[in-house]
Formats: C-alpha cells, structure tokens, sequence
C-alpha cells in the first residue's frame, strides 16, 4: 500500500515539474520522496530554484492540480534561510531520477 502511494507520488511529482518547466520554472523534489522515507501521511517536497517572478507564489494551484489531492510543499530557494540553505541544496533531486 505504502509502496504503491509512493509509486502514485513519484509519477505525479514528474508531471508538476514537467509543467513548471514548460512555464519556465525549474523545480527539485527533497524530503521522504527523495530519501525513501515515503509513508501514508507523507507530503510531496518541491524546491523551486528558479521562477519568473511573475508567477512566484502563483504556482501552487498547478501543483496542487498535477498532485491529483497529495499534500504537498512549495519551497523557494531564494526564501531559505543561509545556514539551512545547503541541506536544501544538497538533498534535492530532479524529478526524473525518482525511482
């Protein structure tokens, strides 16, 4: 059960950030995903790096309708802290090395 959510959130998580990108925005996925800690109450992770500044802040509804009902996290680079930035940094994954 556990594994098929994950498997749910994966897929979901590479076509919110293929649509970003298409928007010009570029986004990582960090957090359970990423390090297999995924369980039934876990949320979807994105880091974004890189957003015109038009639709900063404008883009969570296309992640929330891409996540299809997901919890989900919407974090900005530009917005984190400098002592927390490297572990952000260092964590995050482009979408499409999920597995």
């Amino acid at each position: 059960m556990i594994e098929a959510r994950r498997s749910i959130a994966i897929e979901r998580a590479k076509d919110a950030c293929e649509a970003l990108s298409s928007l010009g925005v570029s986004a990582l996925v960090f957090g359970s995903l990423v390090n297999h800690r995924f369980g039934p109450t876990s949320d979807v992770d994105l880091l974004i790096v890189k957003c015109p500044r038009e639709l900063k802040y404008g883009i969570e509804g296309l992640v929330e309708d891409r996540l299809g009902g997901l919890p989900f996290d919407v974090i900005y680079l530009d917005e984190i802290p400098a002592e927390k930035l490297d572990r952000f940094v260092r964590e995050a994954v482009d979408a499409r090395e999920l597995d």
